[in-house]
C-alpha cells in the first residue's frame, strides 16, 4: 500500500512539474541561448513560448503585446515563411556578465536586429524594450 501511495505522489509530481512551463520552454542557460530561443519562437509565431523569455517588466510587456498584435495582421504567406527561416547570427557581443547583445537576421527578412538579453537574479531575459523602443 505505502508503495502505491508513493508512485500515485511521483506520478501527480510529475504532471503537475510538466505543467509549470509551457511545453518546449526550458530556461536558457545565457544570453546568446535566451536571444535563440526566444527568435526560434517568434519565426514560429509561438508568442506564448516567446513571451516566456521576455523581461516582467510593464513596458516589454506592453511592447510584446503590440508586436503580437502586429504580427497577427502579417499575411499568412509572410508568417509561413518566418515559420521556415533560420536565425542567422550576425556578432555576439558580452559587455558584461550579466548582458548579451546579439546581432542577428533571418533567412526570410536578411534585416539585421539587435535583441538584449539580460541576467536578473540568475535568470536570462530579453529586455524587449531595448529592440523596440530604445535607441542602439
Amino acid at each position: 500500500m505505502h508503495n502505491r501511495r508513493s508512485v500515485i505522489i511521483a506520478l501527480m509530481l510529475s504532471v503537475f512539474g510538466a505543467c509549470s512551463e509551457p511545453e518546449g520552454f526550458k530556461k536558457p542557460e545565457d544570453g546568446l541561448d535566451a536571444a535563440s530561443s526566444f527568435v526560434r519562437a517568434t519565426l514560429d509565431g509561438d508568442y506564448a513560448k516567446a513571451e516566456r523569455y521576455v523581461m516582467r517588466d510593464e513596458e516589454d510587456l506592453r511592447l510584446f503585446e503590440r508586436y503580437k498584435v502586429h504580427m497577427k495582421q502579417v499575411p499568412e504567406k509572410e508568417r509561413l515563411g518566418l515559420k521556415s527561416a533560420n536565425m542567422i547570427i550576425d556578432s555576439v557581443r558580452t559587455p558584461s556578465d550579466s548582458v548579451t547583445l546579439v546581432h542577428y537576421s533571418n533567412t526570410f527578412h536578411r534585416q539585421s536586429t539587435r535583441l538584449r538579453a539580460v541576467r536578473i537574479g540568475g535568470e536570462w531575459w530579453i529586455d524587449f524594450s531595448d529592440t523596440f523602443g530604445g535607441a542602439h
